[in-house]
């Protein structure tokens, strides 16, 4: 498929993240795109006790710990990851019938809904900058 746009609007993120046709995986990816700083391949290095849901944070990155008061998670993020890892207790966070999300199978997801995967990270920070 053509890109289309730089930047996904919330507009447009909203819709991808009410399309079920869209693996969970995906979805949950670029809504923390959109809504914070991580890069993509930190995102993907991210194991399952890396969210602490109840907090609502990222307590770890690439085997970094993330320091208090950084990696908060907005409500929204919270119900799709908890949507996501279900009843799973270990492994990566963003996997697919068990298998860790590869960088390009995020390209061609993303490519196929008519946008390069930077683009939600693009359109979240212009979306908070106003």
């Amino acid at each position: 498929m053509t890109l289309t746009d730089e930047h996904v609007t919330a507009e447009r993120l909203a819709e991808l993240l009410a399309d079920d046709s869209i693996a969970m995986a995906h979805r949950a990816l670029w809504l923390l795109l959109w809504e914070g700083d991580l890069r993509v391949l930190d995102l993907l290095s991210l194991e399952i006790q890396d969210i602490d849901l109840a907090g609502r944070r990222v307590t770890g990155v690439c085997g970094r710990e993330v320091p208090e008061g950084e990696g908060g998670l907005s409500e929204r993020a919270v119900e799709v990851l908890g949507l996501l890892i279900g009843d799973r207790g270990s492994g990566p966070l963003f996997a697919v019938g068990g298998r860790a999300l590869s960088w390009e199978q995020v390209m061609q997801t993303a490519d196929e809904q008519g946008h390069p995967v930077h683009a939600f990270r693009v359109g979240g920070r212009r979306h908070r900058q106003g």
